[in-house]
Order: C-alpha cells, then structure tokens, then sequence
C-alpha cells in the first residue's frame, strides 16, 4: 500500500484528445464473433475464476483510527487508485497472461481503468478484444510510441497516484526510458508496476490426448512450454517412467500444467501448478491488493482529561 502524505483528489477523466484512439463497438463485436464459441467459452472460464480468486473490494474506502497506550493516535485512510493504465504490447496478447492482469484491475475498485496496446490499432488481437468484452472493459486504445508517450505524460501532470501496469517488454522499456517522459514519471504521484513475464513453462503428459495444443496455443500465445510425458499423435498407451516424471518435475519454473491425478502430496518446486482442467489460469505475484491502494497517514496525541 502507497503512502501519500495527504488525501489524494480522485476525480480523473482520460483526455479528450485520446478518443479518435479508442476502439469502437463494431470492432468488439466483430472480434467476439470472429473467435467462435469454443474460445469464448475458454474466456469465460478465466474470467469466472479470476473473479473468484480476486473478488470485488468488499469496501472501497476506509477510515481507521488507533489510540496506543503511550498517548499516540493514528489515523489511516484507504481509498483504490483514481484509475489504473493497463500499458501492453504482444508480449501480454496471450488470453490467460491479460486476463491475470486484467481482472485484478477491474475487482480493485479503481474509478477508470484504460487497456492501451502499443502498436496500430489493426493489431488488436481478436482474443484481447474479446476478452475485454466479456470482462466488462469497454476502453481499449491503440497508440504508437509517440502519443503513448504523451498519455504518460498526461497522467503524470494530473497529480493523481494512478497506477501504470505493465509487462516488462524491451518495447515498452524503450518507452519508459524516453528521458523527457521518465523525469516526469519520476516527478509524479503515478505508480509503475512491471510484470515479469514467466519463463521455465512446462506440462507433463500422461496419454497423448491431454493437454491439446491448439488449447495451449491460443491461451498461451508466443509463450512456448517444454513438454514431457507423452506428445500428442502418439499411439503408445504405455504411461511414462515414474523417474522421468520426477526428473522432469524437478527443474524450477514458474508454470507447471500437470494431469490432475498428479495433483497430490510431493509437488514439484514450480511457482505455480495447473491441473488441465485450469489450464489457463495464472496469476501474477506482483499483483497484491495493497498494489491497487493508496493511504493518507497522520500521527497526532491523544487529549487526556486532566484529574
């Protein structure tokens, strides 16, 4: 949770300049249609269990006050962030990694949320759009390096402890770096928040027809994974060595999709373990509720009456 060192204004509107950027209804539309039943069925699934794991702030503003035996008062108020700029690049178009940082944003109570993807807007992924619909996120802009830059800076001359999050790509490091635009980031009350992408993805098969690739594919877009176990096409009923599997567990990683009568005591050293049923389900550790918060502090005495 962010400390500010007095209550912040919340009211924020994105500028008007930014609304030829935005993506229109009929390409939401289209998009949704263009992905089929299937996949949206996919989204659906994400989208129902991100809120499940992080559900709405049960209260968006909070005043608290503490009085401590030695005759120090504390009073801390909490409010969610006046808005939140969800900034990707391709390096976020895979369904179960958007989603992770998506849902979390919507759920945090943050009066204005914007999705701005570096790069044109005919770029739009299908799934991206897609899945913004169906989660609810009707403001999703496409900007080249230029005008998102000066949307940065637009929410750093607001004063306002927004947050910018995003994934931690070499384009969008070159556009945080911009000299001009990184002195007044660094100036301002905005929050930056970068996502490491994961690496050491795995998924163990215990028969060929587990874990079907263009499921993987499309969830996990550009991000591959190293397969062991079983491989799709083969005609082998023979389940896999025991020491294979163990083997093959036990090299650190940050994603592990696993059978889910695998799912059991002993698990391997992975950050985070699926069972097929969930394939698509990540989360990201950086993402903790404080993250989406900020606080105004004051310290002061107690008046005890004299006797």
């Amino acid at each position: 949770m962010e400390i500010l060192p007095r209550a912040a204004e919340t009211a924020w509107t994105w500028p008007s300049w930014l609304d030829p950027g935005l993506t229109p209804d009929r390409r939401f539309a289209r998009a949704y249609e263009r992905l089929g039943e299937e996949r949206r069925a996919l989204l659906k699934g994400l989208i129902a269990d991100h809120y499940a794991l992080t559900p709405p702030v049960a209260a968006l503003r909070s005043d608290c006050m503490l009085e401590l035996a030695s005759g120090l008062r504390s009073r801390l108020s909490t409010s969610p962030r006046p808005f939140v700029l969800l900034l990707t690049d391709a390096g976020l178009d895979a369904p179960a990694l958007f989603l992770a940082a998506l849902m979390p944003v919507l759920t945090s109570g943050a009066a204005e949320v914007l999705v701005l993807r570096l790069g044109a807007r005919a770029a739009l992924p299908d799934a991206l759009l897609a899945a913004c619909e169906l989660a609810g996120q009707e403001r999703v802009a496409a900007l080249g390096p230029v005008l998102a830059a000066r949307l940065l800076g637009d929410c750093a001359a607001s004063g306002l402890p927004g947050l910018v999050l995003y994934p931690d790509t070499p384009a969008l490091r070159r556009l945080l770096q911009r000299p001009a635009l990184r002195a007044r980031l660094e100036a301002s009350s905005l929050r930056l928040a970068p996502l490491r992408l994961p690496r050491g993805l795995g998924l163990w098969r215990d028969s060929p027809d587990q874990f079907a690739p263009e499921r993987l594919e499309f969830l996990f877009a550009g991000h591959s994974f190293e397969a062991g176990g079983a491989q799709p096409g083969s005609g082998s009923r023979k389940g896999p060595d025991p020491e294979r599997l163990a083997a093959f567990a036990a090299a650190p990683r940050d994603l592990l999709l696993l059978p889910e009568a695998r799912l059991g005591a002993g698990l391997p050293p992975a950050r985070l373990i699926v069972g097929e049923s969930r394939t698509g389900l990540w989360t990201w550790p950086e993402l903790s509720p404080d993250l989406f918060a900020v606080a105004s502090r004051s310290f002061s005495s107690a008046h005890r009456p004299r006797g």
